[in-house]
């Protein structure tokens, strides 16, 4: 069985690959053995949110719909992953 910082370092190779859908899957993988590791939930919600429109129910933290200036829906410029 994996570590959560085993899933969090495939999630990271397949997001430079761009393998988004697949990143995803290893980031709630690791949510899965610890629902509060913060690395996982940063790349998570990074991922939805260059995918494209965002809502509540797609973001891991909800401390991300939280950001001032930010317009549910609305699609922005898109910043690279962090990390």
């Amino acid at each position: 069985m994996k570590t959560k910082e085993e899933h969090l370092y495939q999630g990271r190779l397949h997001s430079v690959k761009g393998e988004y859908d697949e990143a995803i899957k290893e980031y709630k993988k690791a949510l899965e053995i610890a629902p509060d590791y913060k690395p996982a939930k940063v790349n998570l919600s990074l991922l939805y949110y260059m995918k494209g429109p965002v809502n509540k129910d797609r973001c891991a933290s909800s401390r991300f719909m939280e950001k001032p200036g930010h317009k549910e829906g609305r699609r922005q410029e898109r910043p690279g992953i962090i990390f």
